[in-house]
């Protein structure tokens, strides 16, 4: 896997991700619009978006797009942010999120400087809440109806925290 930022190669397969309704929904967005311009925002607007980082993650072999790592939301002061692994559907199976949960707290702790990353996840989403778990993140607690899908429904939302110690990911690259 290569963790690169995005080319114009790209837009084809991270529009199908933004325009991935159920997708969307599971990582608690909903655009406004999803048609090629309001796609090509939010790709300048991740780029970027100060103190964070996006990534596009990238199959190894064919180098196509196969889903975005990114941290947003970032406090300088503090040296926090919010980071968030996205995988498309296709792409999905054993080790991807691991590989790309490792790299995101990699360049947050050693491309960006920060100590903490933060997660909000809706409480449903079971797949990413083990990922986050694995990968050494720690309940912190619940938002209660903190999200308000499409339809208007209300979700609880769990609170994750991972702390970041740059010693871990340096004797990685050793």
């Amino acid at each position: 896997m290569i963790f690169r930022p995005p080319t114009e190669g790209d837009f084809r397969a991270l529009a199908a991700m933004r325009r991935d309704v159920s997708m969307q929904a599971m990582l608690m967005a909903i655009p406004e619009a999803t048609d090629d311009d309001a796609v090509r925002q939010w790709i300048d607007r991740r780029t970027r978006e100060p103190g964070g980082l996006f990534r596009v993650i990238a199959d190894g072999d064919a180098n196509d797009a196969v889903g975005f790592i990114q941290v947003s939301q970032v406090n300088r002061r503090n040296r926090n942010g919010y980071g968030a692994v996205a995988v498309s559907a296709r792409a999905r199976r054993p080790g991807v999120g691991q590989i790309a949960m490792r790299e995101l707290m990699r360049a947050a702790c050693c491309d960006l400087g920060l100590r903490k990353l933060l997660a909000e996840i809706r409480i449903d989403n079971f797949a990413a809440i083990q990922m986050n778990l694995m990968a050494g993140y720690r309940i912190v607690g619940t938002l209660a109806a903190h999200f308000i899908d499409a339809a208007g429904r209300a979700h609880d939302v769990l609170l994750l925290e991972r702390r970041l110690d740059p010693d871990e990911f340096q004797a990685a690259k050793s």
